[in-house]
Formats: structure tokens, sequence, C-alpha cells
């Protein structure tokens, strides 16, 4: 996000969300979540079903006794392991129950087939739930050791949409391949009636993973002179302007070649809202400037959105802001990382209340889910540079260069660096 920093209140150094009086904590975030769950979201539906004892199944099978040939063999029953799932309502507990006990998965796509071929549990599971909302979609996420099942309710119930299962003999994750995404910051005001959609792109930055554990993000520098959705030529900021977020979308994927499936926006006080509500966000700043230190430092929504809009006193402009705001990027993810798989329908709900997207509840399941299960080392972090000059008209402008195209290039594949 950016824009000319004198809309803010002038301070010399950052309030630092630590000392910020009666903030909660993200770890109270997450467990408070769990109990409004229970407390709400599963009030009345946590009674025994009327076909038995909750999450337990048993079956029958004959046992031939040793030496006995012509009388029958007494039969003997072994009951199956206990699936006791806590924190979601009864469509998911019913899944859980079925994934564990050895029942039939409701599953979208290709998952039902490899979810057919699973180990079912030996002994007694509990499985942990925590459930939310998507766009108006009820979504639920349920944790076992280390295996993470994501749910979705459709016109065909709730369904597994992704996840992995270790203890089932599933080892590597299920969901789906390389994947791309577009986080959009407009520089809206909506406190003076602008419309996020409708203003300048100011914030570009690329998601991807590649399916396997790895991924990155990519910075496009604002001021990047190319081709737009009208045919002419402008700042890729533009582009939204012109043709919205769907045609600040078709930009980018037309720049960068990148499959693009979809795009996040946010405006400045979606933004700083969005971060407040989760609980501040702590970032590793590369370089102390304007006030802010270097290092590790938890910043609330205001102070974050500040030091993501800052560039008139870095070295690298608008190449470093754009760099920054990926930072904040890796800092929200890897909070969310701390925060636990339980705590997805929260986030979500968050994103969906200050934030817009075109992306279906399944889609975001699975793309969240890797903050979880992917592998932060292997997570590259660039920006797609160029050589800054100046366009026809007398505006500032950076002309992308073979770098960025190699950059470009690297990332098809969901993942940035080695």
């Amino acid at each position: 996000m950016s824009g000319r920093d004198d809309t803010m209140p002038a301070v010399s150094r950052p309030l630092l969300l630590a000392a910020a009086p009666g903030r909660r904590s993200l770890r109270g975030c997450a467990l408070l979540l769990v109990v409004s769950l229970v407390a709400a979201g599963c009030s009345g539906d946590q009674s025994t079903d009327t076909t038995g004892e909750p999450g337990r199944a048993t079956a029958t099978a004959p046992a031939e006794r040793p030496g006995r040939t012509s009388e029958a063999a007494p039969r003997t029953e072994e009951p199956e392991p206990a699936v006791q799932v806590n924190g979601v309502p009864r469509g998911p507990r019913r899944v859980a129950q079925a994934l564990y006990g050895g029942g039939d998965v409701p599953a979208r796509g290709n998952l039902g087939t490899r979810l057919a071929r699973r180990t079912p549990a030996e002994q007694d599971v509990t499985v942990r739930g925590a459930a939310g909302r998507w766009q108006g979609t009820r979504v639920a996420v349920l944790t076992h050791d280390d295996d993470l099942t994501l749910l979705v309710e459709g016109s065909r119930g709730w369904q597994v949409v992704g996840g992995q299962w270790p203890s089932l003999g599933i080892e590597r994750p299920l969901l789906g391949g390389r994947r791309h995404v577009l986080l959009i910051g407009s520089d809206a005001r909506e406190q003076q009636g602008q419309p996020v959609d409708r203003m300048r792109a100011d914030a570009l930055q690329v998601v991807g993973v590649d399916g396997a554990g790895g991924g990155g993000v990519m910075g496009i520098a604002r001021d990047s002179w190319v081709t737009m959705p009208s045919g002419g030529e402008a700042k890729i900021n533009q582009a939204m302007v012109e043709a919205g977020p769907e045609g600040q979308l078709e930009t980018v994927r037309r720049v960068t070649g990148l499959p693009v499936e979809g795009y996040v926006l946010v405006g400045f006080e979606g933004f700083t809202a969005f971060v407040d509500d989760w609980g501040g966000v702590t970032i590793d700043a590369p370089r102390a400037f304007d006030g802010f230190p270097e290092g590790v430092q938890e910043l609330t929504g205001y102070w974050l959105l500040r030091w993501t809009r800052h560039r008139k006193t870095l070295p690298g402009g608008d190449f470093d802001r754009s760099f920054h705001q990926g930072v904040a990027l890796a800092g929200i993810g890897l909070q969310a990382r701390g925060a636990g798989p339980l705590a997805l329908p929260q986030l979500l709900e968050l994103v969906d209340t200050h934030m817009e997207s075109n992306l279906d509840a399944e889609q975001v399941m699975t793309l969240a889910a890797w903050a979880y299960l992917g592998k932060p080392a292997r997570f590259g972090h660039e920006v797609a540079t160029g050589s800054v000059g100046w366009s026809g008209d007398g505006q500032s402008i950076v002309r992308l260069d073979e770098d960025a195209r190699r950059t470009f290039a690297d990332f098809t594949d969901g993942r940035l660096g080695d």
C-alpha cells in the first residue's frame, strides 16, 4: 500500500503492540475462538446420536477356536477405536468419525479415491476442530496429531477439500499442485467515499506455492510501465482504476505470464482493522528508517500500514517499499503458523470481514493451509526489478527488465529461489 505519508499524524517513533494496554495475545485469541465455537456455534449439537454413543462404532466378526472343527466357533465382539470429536458441528463430526473409523468419507474431486486407500485408526482417536465462514459458506478445520482435515459445506453437505493424514498412511499434503494468488492493496481513502476497487493498486504481491512445501512472495513495483486493459500504456497500478480488481488481475497475468487464479483486495482502513483484530503483527525489519528500528518488532495496524507505505528515504525507493510489503506478508503468515491450524477459521473470517476476494471457500482454505504445512526455509522473497526512467508525459516509471522476466519464469512452478 502506498501514497503520501503526510496523510498520517506526525510522530517520532512507532507504537509497539507490546506497549498497548488491554491487547489480547494471539494465543488468547485462538483460545477464545475455540471456546466461543463450543459455547455458541456448537450448542445443542453435541448431544448423543440416537444410534448410540457418539463417535463409537462396533463390528462383529467370527473367531474360530483352535482345535474345534465340528462346532460353530463362538462369536466375539471387538470394539473399533472410539473417535471423539470436539469443537465442531454435527456434520464435521460425522466426517471425522468416518475418516478415522473406516467409513466412506465425503470428499471433492479425486480426494475420495485417495482417502479410500487410507489405513483406518487402530486406537482411540481424539479430534479437535474449529468452524467458521467464508463469504457465507461454512468451513471447518480438524486436527489430530499431525493430521489436518479441511472441510467445506456445500449442496451435498460437508466434504473434505484437502489436508494431510500421516496417522492414516497419507504423508504428503493433498492440497492441489502449484498455485498463485494476487494480493492487492488499494490506496482508497474509504472515509472520503473513495471505492476500494476503483482506486490505484499501490501494493501488488503475488503469493505462490509449489504443492510440495515450497513457495514464495513476489512484489511488483507500482510504477511498472505496462499495457493497460484499454490497450494504452500506464503504470501497472492504474489497471484497477480502468477495470477494477479483475482488470488488475488480468494485467498481472499478462505481464508476468503466471497463472494467477484469483485476488484478495484490501484498502487502508480494512488493512488496519484486520491487523488490529488479529492482535497485531510481528515483523523482522531489514533496516531502520523514519523512526522505525531495525529487527523484530510487533506493530499495530496503524504502524504496520505506515511501515509498508514508506519509500521516500529508502535507498531502493519503490522497490524497497514493495519488498517491505512482502516482509509484512511473511510476518502475517508466520504468525498464523504459530497460532496453529485451528485458528484458520478465525483468520478467514477476519479477511472476509475487512477485505474482498473472488476466491471461493475451497480455494482459500487449501491455499491458506500451506501456512501450516509449508516449509518456511523453502519460501523465497523477491521483487520484480527494472530500470527507472521517464514516460513521454514526464512520469517517473519502471521499465521491467530481463531480471524481472527471469523472476517471473522462476516463479512459474510456485516457488522462488533454490
